[in-house]
């Protein structure tokens, strides 16, 4: 698979981005492409899927069969602690606010939680939406999240379905539009992230595109696309099954208050300067 690897700007000024989504960019990134920050080896078999990190281990995944070694543990400096085969398909591992391990298999709408190393158990079911087969689940705040073909859905912490999503323009940058990168998505801060071949875009709640980067060194393989992971303020890309696990730095640590949350805010602002006012209004 080739190798894409064009910045968003560059991507403009070469006439790969329409005008109205070159006209909605943002400044989610601040640079055109980054470097790994962390780097360690892979120590599963094909097909690498995603990694999470609980705070105190990396746990790494592959999918294609729920037999064998489908799940590794690493310290937090990247050194393998132990493997585990804990009969799960994966497709994708992610945490939760309180650093649960959670996971969801291979064609099961299934969501797992991790209660003892290599143990799975089931957590609860997401109901109606569009959950592909292959797609990989992840937490967004309190609710979880999946993408196909540029179509979101998303389900609240009880698994019911919320709404889907349409990535606008999804599929027409690079070879996004393929398989397996077409069924993958990860979340940094108020954004939404996928990857195709080492570039990475960002995409807002509403569906847009609003900025794109470059992973140097990232690579294009079938395990690379479908391992794109967002944990431990990293975005996370394997090189191939057995190969490296890139950790990149891109700039995005937490989430920053939507529009309506600012709304909110003034008005707390607001009320509480009245407040003042009328105190002072008393005493004098």
């Amino acid at each position: 698979m080739m190798k894409h690897s064009l910045s968003f700007r560059s991507m403009v000024a070469a006439g790969l981005l329409t005008a109205s989504v070159a006209a909605s960019a943002g400044s989610v990134f601040a640079s055109a492409s980054y470097n790994a920050s962390t780097s360690f080896a892979d120590a599963l078999s094909s097909t690498t899927m995603t990694i999470a990190f609980d705070g105190s281990s990396y746990w790494s995944t592959s999918g294609g069969g729920q037999g064998g070694t489908r799940l590794a543990q690493y310290d937090a400096g990247g050194s393998l602690v132990a493997s585990f085969a804990p009969g799960l398909d994966f497709r994708s591992v992610f945490t939760d606010a309180a650093n649960n391990v959670l996971a969801r298999q291979y064609g099961d709408s299934t969501i797992y939680k991790q209660t003892a190393p290599g143990v799975f158990t089931s957590l609860l079911t997401l109901n109606d939406g569009v959950l592909d087969q292959q797609s990989s689940v992840v937490k967004d705040g309190s609710n979880y999240l999946a993408m196909v073909d540029g179509t979101v859905s998303q389900w609240d912490a009880a698994g019911n379905f919320i709404t889907t999503v349409s990535l606008s323009g999804y599929g027409s940058v690079g070879g996004e539009g393929g398989y397996p990168q077409s069924r993958g998505i990860a979340v940094a801060g108020n954004y939404w992230l996928t990857y195709d071949g080492g570039a990475l875009h960002a995409w807002d709640h509403a569906g847009n595109r609003v900025d794109s980067t470059a992973l140097n060194g990232a690579t294009g393989t079938f395990d690379a696309n479908f391992s794109l992971s967002y944990t431990d303020n990293k975005v996370f890309v394997v090189s191939q099954s057995g190969g490296t696990w890139n950790g990149y730095d891109v700039g995005i640590t937490a989430a920053v208050p939507e529009p309506e949350s600012y709304a909110l805010m003034l008005a707390g602002l607001c009320a509480v300067g009245m407040i003042a006012r009328r105190r002072k209004a008393v005493a004098a």
